[in-house]
């Protein structure tokens, strides 16, 4: 299905295999139609660890993109640097889109799985069995013989999805793969990847639908091709006390979520003391607490 990054014709050198996935010093170049010359990635170094979820945030050109594919295994002309799959093996990663159509090649749910399991080349009973598993892992069994144009785009995106984990892959990498679907269908495929994740699948989040990232998940943030952020989606979104006043969000150029932004602004009225509140429970409580400064 793709092209693996260490196909002749890079310029990549491969280090010795270790517990973790490991870029250094990698860069990419982007053409522009007049000729120029500009950086998709900027002598970045980066690690993933087994099991890990990282969540990759940036705006529209960072090279969040850029990265996922690296991180996925995935060719991409020109690129430069060191690198080792480690955990990851040595085969590409399953690469789940923004648009589900691209990567479905069977006719359902039940087929699509079935196809992607018929490449480990395992006994048919076996297969049988497992297609059967992963349906009902991925709450698709109802409709695991629904012809695609019948289902919406979550279910659709949900399938990929099930094909993918199909593979048994310690990673999975979703490239903004909810930012074409509505709230619950979103809701769908993201709570999949976290199943997926608690099982022990290594997963890379690319994402700028921020209200996505969980106070104590990792997140990496990239600007023009270089990693300017790496920490907890806490401290991402809500930063500390500097010069500027920007969070490290905001920095990047992105928009804090709604619920972050008022912590901030109750913060600023003094109504509201770190830690912020995260869950919806904390903020009912929160904001029952909050008594109306009187006019």
């Amino acid at each position: 299905m793709w092209e693996s990054i260490w196909e002749e014709g890079t310029n990549m050198t491969y280090i010795n295999s270790s517990e973790s996935l490991v870029l250094q010093d990698v860069s990419i170049d982007r053409i522009l139609e007049n000729g120029q010359i500009v950086p998709r990635l900027q002598q970045l170094d980066f690690a993933l660890a087994p099991g890990e979820w990282v969540n990759l945030a940036g705006v529209n050109g960072s090279g969040k993109s850029s990265l996922a594919r690296l991180l996925a295994g995935l060719t991409i002309e020109g690129v430069r640097g060191t690198w080792s799959r480690g955990f990851a093996g040595n085969r590409p990663s399953p690469y789940i889109m923004q648009h589900p159509d691209a990567q479905l090649f069977a006719e359902t749910p039940r087929e699509e799985v079935r196809f992607a399991l018929e490449w480990r080349r395992l006994e048919p009973d076996m297969i049988m069995q497992l297609t059967e598993e992963i349906l009902a892992f991925t709450g698709l069994t109802a409709i695991g013989d629904t012809p695609w144009e019948h289902l919406s785009g979550g279910q659709r995106q949900l399938a990929a999805v099930a094909a993918a984990s199909a593979g048994e892959s310690p990673l999975i990498v979703f490239d903004e793969a909810t930012s074409m679907l509505d709230e619950q269908s979103m809701q769908l495929v993201y709570r999949l990847a976290r199943k997926l994740n608690e099982r022990g699948t290594a997963v890379v989040w690319v994402t700028q639908r921020l209200q996505e990232i969980e106070a104590s998940s990792r997140v990496a943030a990239l600007t023009e091709g270089q990693i300017v952020f790496d920490g907890t989606g806490h401290a991402f979104l809500y930063g500390a006390d500097d010069e500027t006043g920007l969070t490290p969000c905001q920095a990047c150029g992105l928009r804090l979520p709604y619920l972050s932004a008022l912590a901030l602004e109750l913060g600023r009225l003094g109504k509201l003391q770190p830690p912020y509140p995260e869950t919806p429970e904390e903020w009912e409580a929160v904001l029952q607490g909050i008594v109306a400064v009187p006019v």
